[in-house]
């Protein structure tokens, strides 16, 4: 694979091809060479490698991973950027492109899992000839895999992913590669550099809250240097953060299999308390959970909590204590349930009230 194109020659290609950044999609293409480099370097890819990066984009970062990597399998959401880069890419013969959005309602896109999952224990990829066909049913015009494979995909040991990912899913995509329960060895992502703090806080710190709260308990992140905003096209309101994330357990070879169903207890919980995060964590408890202060503060102490304490302050191994007792689950439920029964109840009002406006005065809300 040839260098990165230069900035000025993505822009000329993608006037070419009718097309610009778009912001919906998150598109801040990263115009700076040695910085690209860096980023390979950084994450240590070597030919034993399978990649995951989500966001090809025009492809640069891509390139150079194909360069380092045993198999690269790289998402695009845009279908143009898509069709874009397989003309940039086509020399890439380790390189596999889906198009498709990573995030489903629910999580990971199933279809991306299933194809992530079909490579890792047949070493097939799936909707490429030869392959197994992926067992989620898709529409083709929102899922579609392109492969510059020569023949059968190497079969890599490891599984990394390594991307500038878009700011507004950057969280949400982690989370959903995380919670998929993938062997991933590492990831190296590119993020907005608020979001890299907070994911690699610890307790005590001032970025300390839910996201790193919630990533602590499936893995750990460091930030690996500062980005600024001047090497993006278009250029950012912020800076950037390059952020290394290793899943609990895969330093010492051995995975090791989070209990999701713990996990989505202390999420359920810390989702409501946190809401009230400046608040005494018996406050916090009393008000999310419709129970006396009396009766939070008794949980507390039998978790090893002080009730006067803030919630930002509460230990995670203490917050998975709480979210674990018995007591205390049924009360969660009910809460999630109350705050989407009034989301729901609030859009139907304002439904309503817009086809009034409609139907009096002839005009839309």
């Amino acid at each position: 694979m040839p260098e990165p194109l230069k900035l000025q020659d993505i822009k000329q290609r993608m006037a070419s091809f009718g097309l610009r950044p778009h912001k919906k999609f998150g598109q801040n293409f990263l115009a700076d060479f040695n910085l690209l480099h860096a980023i390979v370097a950084d994450a240590e890819v070597d030919a034993g490698d399978c990649v995951l990066e989500v966001g090809t984009g025009a492809g640069s970062l891509t390139g150079l991973l194909c360069d380092a990597a045993g198999l690269v399998i790289t998402v695009e959401v845009d279908r143009g950027m898509f069709e874009f880069s397989r003309e940039v890419l086509e020399g890439c013969q380790n390189l596999v492109q889906v198009r498709c959005d990573a995030l489903a309602k629910s999580g990971l896109n199933p279809a991306l899992h299933d194809l992530l999952r079909g490579y890792l224990e047949a070493g097939e990829i799936g909707g490429v000839e030869g392959g197994a066909p992926t067992r989620v049913s898709v529409p083709p015009q929102d899922f579609e895999v392109s492969s510059n494979l020569p023949g059968k995909a190497p079969r890599c040991g490891r599984l990394k992913m390594v991307a500038n990912l878009p700011y507004s899913v950057a969280t949400a995509i982690l989370f959903a590669l995380l919670e998929a329960r993938l062997p991933f060895e590492r990831m190296v992502v590119m993020l907005q550099h608020e979001v890299g703090e907070k994911l690699s806080a610890r307790p005590g710190d001032t970025e300390w809250g839910l996201p790193g709260l919630l990533l602590s308990r499936l893995a750990k992140a460091r930030m690996i240097r500062k980005v600024p905003a001047k090497v993006f096209w278009p250029k950012p309101r912020v800076d950037s953060a390059l952020v290394e994330i290793v899943p609990h357990g895969s330093q010492a070879g051995v995975p090791v299999p989070p209990d999701m169903i713990a996990f989505a207890r202390l999420r359920a919980l810390a989702h409501l308390l946190f809401q009230h995060r400046r608040k005494s964590v018996s406050n916090a408890m009393a008000m999310s959970l419709g129970v006396s202060n009396a009766q939070a503060a008794t949980w507390l102490i039998a978790c090893g909590a002080r009730p006067a304490d803030r919630t930002e302050d509460l230990q995670p191994d203490t917050m998975q204590a709480l979210a674990d007792l018995p007591e205390i689950q049924p009360l969660v439920r009910l809460a999630h349930n109350k705050g989407a029964d009034q989301i729901l109840a609030k859009a139907e009002k304002k439904a309503r009230r817009a086809a009034w406006k409609k139907r009096v005065y002839g005009e839309e809300e």
